[in-house]
C-alpha cells in the first residue's frame, strides 16, 4: 500500500449577498447612532444590534478558503475564515465515492436526476488553467463540488483510478 499525500488551498469567491447585508447593517448602525444622538438613546440598542449583525453576516467571513488534504484514499476538507480560524467540515473515504468527474462531464448524466444533498467546497468560479471544477457523488446521498489542480487529480487517480473520470 502506498501513501500519497497532497494539500491544496483554494479561495472561494466572495458571496455578494453577505457583502450587501453586511454593509447594509453597518449603514443602519450609523443611522441608529445618529438617531440616538438627536432623537432618543433607545436607538443605541438598534446600533449595537446592527453592528453585531454586520460582523456575523459579513466581516467574520470576508475571506473564505478551503484546504483539501488527500492522504491514502481519504479527502479532508477544512474551511478557513479570514486566514485565521480553521474548521474541519468534511472527511471523505474515497472508496465510498461513486464517481469523481469534471463538472461538465458526460459521465455525470446518469446522476443528474438524483435527490441528493449538495455541498459546495469549490471556488465558485469557472475552470481556470490551474483549477478545474469536479463533482463527486458520495455514498449515493451527496453531491460534492470541488476545485482541484493537476497534482490533486493525479493523487486521487492513484487511489481510485476506476472512479475518477477526466472527460
Amino acid at each position: 500500500m502506498t501513501d500519497t499525500y497532497q494539500e491544496l488551498l483554494i479561495q472561494q469567491k466572495p458571496n455578494q449577498m453577505n457583502k450587501i447585508l453586511g454593509f447594509t447593517m453597518v449603514g443602519l448602525a450609523v443611522l441608529s447612532v445618529i438617531s440616538a444622538i438627536f432623537v432618543s438613546l433607545f436607538f443605541l440598542i438598534g446600533a449595537a444590534l446592527c453592528g453585531v449583525l454586520s460582523y456575523v453576516l459579513y466581516f467574520r467571513r470576508v475571506v473564505v478558503e478551503f484546504e483539501y488534504t488527500y492522504m491514502d484514499k481519504e479527502l479532508r476538507v477544512d474551511r478557513i475564515y479570514n486566514q485565521s480560524k480553521r474548521k474541519r467540515v468534511d472527511v471523505f473515504d474515497l472508496n465510498k465515492a461513486e464517481i469523481v468527474a469534471p463538472a461538465n462531464s458526460y459521465h455525470l448524466d446518469n446522476f443528474k436526476n438524483r435527490e441528493v444533498t449538495v455541498s459546495d467546497y469549490s471556488t465558485g468560479t469557472e475552470d481556470t488553467d490551474e483549477l478545474k471544477n469536479f463533482v463527486m457523488y458520495y455514498e449515493g446521498k451527496r453531491k460534492i463540488l470541488l476545485s482541484l489542480n493537476e497534482k490533486a487529480i493525479s493523487a486521487i487517480r492513484t487511489g481510485i483510478p476506476s472512479k475518477l473520470k477526466l472527460q
